[in-house]
């Protein structure tokens, strides 16, 4: 996305710059860092914004506009809620009112100049089948023969930007970093929504293949990281790579793809559950989406559920009968993450939130852990973060925003220390 105002009458470029400050909401504080550029064949801004403790970097606002010479508004929408802010420019500063939802703040930012840049990086495009992906590789600036880390996608239309901020800490600690576009998204060709787990791990490999040709990147140590789906789908990828090096499986399911997909589903419909009954149907219904879902099953009984259920406040009505949900979900059903990993004779470390609604945290930690070290790899580290969401964060205060689990991210750099020269 590219944020964009208008240059202002007088043709002044009041904005481009390094911007450094704080938003603040309900009495939270949180750092902030803006970054805008003027482009002068448009005559118009682009502008991102990176934040650490949202474990974010590089992330663009939807809109931008200005009225006169120095009155702006800037909108940034989430997955949740809508942010905006309305403020001034006046020399070196720039500050205003923040709107996020029903919660009203401060913004404010001062100039700064520009940090030179400790990593260099650079866009490529690498094949997989008569797929064509887009993604940047990040890399030390010094150095002649670097570890380095392949990103894998979590569900949905991913694109590079989810794994930016892990990958700018991993290369600002002199490990290079590979994030794309998964296939469908930003600069990549296919449709993710096609596409079946063996894609994916397909892509992956192609992706850890690709990084075998840099000269600067030391073939023996090119490692994976995947979160959620990624980390499910981590050890085929590693089957299919060659000479991975490690893996970093972030919330990966240990335990059947569809007991997954109950858990996930019970825990995001049960809490609009009132009665005892409105339960026992939630979890009947749940297992019936799976079962056709997963398994084939007819629609039949499904279909009866659908009408008998449809005014229950939990309900949640199945994707339509040519959604790409059921042959996606078919054949990730028919996939055996343990079989995989006993094949893993790389380092393994497993990372969870503690209060995962996504996937069976502890459950999953015991069962692939185990597995490893009954197919003789011992090198296998485990760490639950306690009270972490799926994406490691611990509840939001007043303010709505989230404060990542303690020692999450050091915890990553910590454990690949042991990787570099």
């Amino acid at each position: 996305m590219v944020v964009t105002i208008a240059a202002d009458a007088h043709g002044q470029d009041r904005l481009s710059g390094n911007w450094q400050g704080y938003w603040t909401v309900a009495g939270d504080t949180m750092p902030v860092t803006m970054e805008v550029q003027y482009q002068a064949q448009t005559g118009r801004y682009t502008a991102t914004f990176t934040a650490d403790r949202l474990r974010v970097g590089g992330i663009p606002f939807n809109e931008v506009r200005v009225e006169g010479c120095c009155a702006v508004t800037m909108i940034l929408r989430g997955d949740r809620t809508t942010s905006t802010f309305t403020g001034r420019v006046a020399n070196d500063s720039l500050t205003g009112v923040l709107v996020e939802g029903a919660n009203e703040g401060r913004f404010a930012y001062a100039r700064a100049p520009r940090q030179a840049a400790t990593y260099e990086e650079r866009d490529l495009t690498f094949s997989s089948g008569d797929v064509t992906l887009a993604g940047t590789l990040l890399m030390p600036r010094t150095g002649a023969s670097v570890p380095a880390v392949v990103f894998l996608h979590g569900s949905g239309a991913e694109g590079r930007w989810a794994s930016r901020y892990l990958a700018t800490v991993l290369v600002k600690a002199g490990i290079a970093a590979l994030i794309f576009d998964k296939r469908g998204v930003g600069g990549s060709s296919g449709d993710w929504r096609l596409a079946m787990p063996n894609d994916l791990a397909a892509d992956g490999a192609a992706a850890v293949a690709r990084l075998q040709q840099e000269p600067r990147i030391d073939k023996q140590r090119i490692g994976i990281h995947g979160h959620s789906q990624g980390g499910t789908l981590a050890p085929l990828v590693a089957a299919k790579a060659s000479n991975v090096a490690f893996i970093i499986g972030s919330a990966a399911a240990g335990v059947p793809t569809d007991s997954t997909e109950i858990f996930s589903i019970l825990n995001s419909i049960l809490r609009s559950a009132q009665t005892a009954s409105d339960s026992a149907s939630a979890r009947a219904y749940t297992r019936e989406v799976v079962a056709v879902a997963y398994h084939g099953k007819p629609r039949t009984e499904l279909d009866v559920l659908v009408t008998a259920l449809r005014d229950r406040p939990w309900f949640f009505a199945p994707p339509p009968n040519n959604a790409p949900y059921w042959a996606f979900s078919k054949a990730f059903g028919a996939y055996r993450p343990l079989e995989w990993w006993a094949q893993v004779r790389a380092p393994v470390l497993l990372v969870y939130g503690g209060s995962d609604e996504r996937v069976p945290a502890a459950e999953s930690a015991e069962h692939i852990a185990a597995t490893l070290r009954r197919a003789g790899n011992s090198d296998v580290t485990v760490r639950i973060f306690p009270g972490a969401d799926h994406n490691f964060r611990l509840a939001p205060g007043p303010s709505g925003w989230p404060v990542s689990a303690p020692d999450y991210v050091s915890t990553l750099v910590s454990w690949l220390s042991r990787f570099r020269r």
